[in-house]
């Protein structure tokens, strides 16, 4: 049984609400912490923002996840920032229909209406699309002693991928990593320096999705535009908030997370050179070693649940009415599934039981490609950059809800001449 609410030692505070508490990526030794003395730990919230409490157990974070009876998606799916949490009201408006922030059966109806563009039939056809911008963007790189991996490898074969899947053309690609960008930076002063900046910035995608969609209802082509322009859901189009929710939840997070755990994984690989190699000398093992990579990268922080009723999970009593935050880099750290959990083992069995992806209903929809992705690139990266190297610490995006990198410098190796 955890501790008692007042009697956890000041040691082991810790403020979802400040970004600067992940500034390194996340902070394992604080979820410890917070997991071995308060693993059900209620943060104090803000003046703008009332108490919720913090999961860090894998256990606890899967059941919640699961609790569809007890525990609601409907009042909001994560935890903002006191700067975010005041921004324009119809940036609330379109968050609150994302798929995401829906319940069954509601969220099943929205789901079925895109799920076919992600089922593996769909996927098989995007692999040699996939392939191709891959080797061009190595072709791109022959020659270069250094990288930028977040901008330059990271970032670019995802975003030519959703923006193939929803048919924007290959000239956009550019204002999607913008875009995608003032989604998540909406914290970070280098994506908007005032909370002006950042409406103005996030609004700006809404305004992108609709100039889109007028297009296609002029000129229908067979792309994930056009489908949710001709889609009916209870026999009627779909709203133009759900058309927005749609366009800026896919295009942001079905790139934004590839990027994020790509970048992860190259950092990681290059502080653990004997994996690398291991990789390098072996790619058939790419496969097997992708569910530690994305255990070990976890890129999301958080989501969040609401209790409907009072709720006793690890000592505490939940009222209904509160939030509870689900730590993902917490739980898959965690030593009672995970032995030796900050230790990268490339063969770790069970490392599939990682929660990267979400778990029940909101399971992430683009998990398949992602993974196809992050196989194609990373496997490329590594058969052309064997001996690749890090040459400095990565620089985060500041974000209490995405562990993105902004940059990361990398030497690139190539294969040693026999």
């Amino acid at each position: 049984m955890s501790a008692p609410v007042d009697v956890v030692d000041e040691a082991v505070a810790f403020d979802l609400l400040d970004p600067d508490t992940f500034a390194h990526g996340h902070p394992h030794a604080a979820y410890d912490r917070l997991r071995a003395a308060a693993p059900v730990y209620r943060h104090p919230g803000s003046a703008a923002q009332p108490p919720f409490w913090v999961l860090t157990r894998h256990a606890d974070i899967q059941a919640v996840s699961l609790d569809s009876e007890r525990f609601t998606s409907t009042r909001g799916f994560r935890v903002s920032t006191d700067r975010r949490a005041g921004m324009d009201p119809e940036i609330g408006r379109v968050l609150s229909r994302f798929m995401l922030a829906m319940d069954r059966p509601e969220h099943d109806v929205y789901r079925n209406v895109v799920a076919s563009r992600f089922a593996p039939a769909a996927l098989k056809s995007l692999e040699p699309v996939i392939a191709a911008n891959v080797a061009k963007l190595f072709d791109g790189l022959a020659g270069r002693e250094e990288v930028e991996v977040v901008s330059e490898v990271a970032a670019r074969v995802p975003i030519q991928t959703v923006c193939a899947i929803f048919g924007l053309p290959p000239e956009h690609e550019a204002s999607v990593f913008e875009l995608t960008n003032s989604v998540f930076g909406t914290d970070d002063p280098d994506f908007a320096a005032t909370p002006e900046a950042a409406n103005r910035n996030y609004l700006a995608i809404f305004d992108y999705a609709m100039e889109m969609y007028a297009e296609r209802r002029r000129c229908p082509r067979d792309d994930l535009l056009t489908h949710l322009v001709d889609a009916r859901i209870h026999g009627a189009p779909i709203g133009e908030t759900e058309l927005k929710s749609y366009f800026s939840n896919m295009l942001a997070a079905g790139n934004e997370t590839t990027r994020t755990t790509l970048a992860g994984a190259i950092w990681t690989l290059s502080q653990h050179q004997e994996a690398r190699d291991g990789l390098a000398q072996d790619p058939a093992r790419l496969g097997e070693a992708m569910n530690e990579l994305l255990r070990f990268v976890s890129p999301v922080i958080q989501m969040a649940r609401t209790a409907t009723t009072q709720v006793e999970l690890g000592g505490q009593t939940i009222a209904p009415g509160e939030k509870v935050v689900l730590l993902y880099g917490a739980a898959n750290r965690d030593p009672a599934v995970f032995a030796d959990p900050h230790r990268l083992d490339l063969t770790r069995a069970n490392a599939g039981k990682h929660l990267t992806f979400g778990v029940g209903v909101h399971h992430c929809l683009g998990s398949r490609l992602a993974q196809l992705q992050l196989r194609l690139i990373l496997g490329e990266f590594l058969r052309r950059f064997p001996r690749f190297a890090a040459t400095g610490a990565p620089i985060y995006l500041r974000s209490n809800f995405v562990g993105a990198m902004k940059a990361l410098n990398v030497r690139l190796e190539p294969p040693s001449e026999k």
